[in-house]
C-alpha cells in the first residue's frame, strides 16, 4: 500500500469534495448582497410589480435565519398588495363618479370638477407611496428593519 491518502477530502463521503460554504452575507439563488436584494423588495410597485416579484423570490428561497431580508421581501410583498388596493379603489371610484355624472342634469361640469379632485388626490396618495418606498428602499441599504405601521407588524411576525 502507498503511504498516499484516498482521492477525496478526508472524512468525506462518497470520495468527492464537500460542497464550498456559501459567501457570507450573500444571497442563496442570485449571489446578491443582503442589502441590495432588500432594496430591491421596494421598488417602486408601478414598475411592473417589479417588487414583488423580488418579494416572492427572495421570501421562499432564503433561510428563516435571514430575518433581515426575509422582513423586507414580506413587507415589501404587502406594500405592494395594499398599493393595489389602493389602486383598485380609485379605479371604482373612477368609475363610479363617470356613470354618476352621466345620470344628471349638468353632468359635464360634475364629471370635470369630480375628476380634477380625483387626480389631485391620486396624485398626492402617489407621491406618499413613493415616499414610502424611497425611505423604504433606504433602510433596507442601511440593513435597518424598518416597520411600517400595520404590514410591518406582519411582516415582522412572519418573517
Amino acid at each position: 500500500m502507498s503511504s498516499q491518502p484516498p482521492y477525496g477530502y478526508p472524512g468525506s463521503q462518497g470520495g468527492g469534495y464537500p460542497p464550498p460554504p456559501p459567501p457570507p452575507n450573500k444571497t442563496k439563488v442570485l449571489n446578491m448582497e443582503y442589502n441590495t436584494a432588500a432594496l430591491l423588495c421596494y421598488i417602486p410597485t408601478c414598475c411592473c410589480l417589479v417588487n414583488l416579484i423580488a418579494g416572492i423570490l427572495f421570501f421562499a428561497t432564503e433561510p428563516r435565519e435571514n430575518r433581515l431580508l426575509r422582513f423586507h421581501a414580506m413587507q415589501g410583498m404587502l406594500l405592494a398588495g395594499v398599493w393595489v388596493i389602493v389602486w383598485i379603489i380609485f379605479t371604482v371610484l373612477s368609475i363610479a363618479l363617470g356613470i354618476s355624472s352621466s345620470f344628471t342634469p349638468g353632468g359635464d361640469m360634475v364629471r370635470a370638477g369630480g375628476g380634477l379632485l380625483m387626480v389631485m388626490v391620486r396624485l398626492v396618495v402617489l407621491v406618499v407611496f413613493l415616499a414610502i418606498h424611497i425611505m423604504g428602499m433606504v433602510k433596507a441599504n442601511q440593513g435597518q428593519m424598518w416597520k411600517l405601521p400595520i404590514i410591518g407588524d406582519i411582516a415582522e411576525k412572519n418573517a
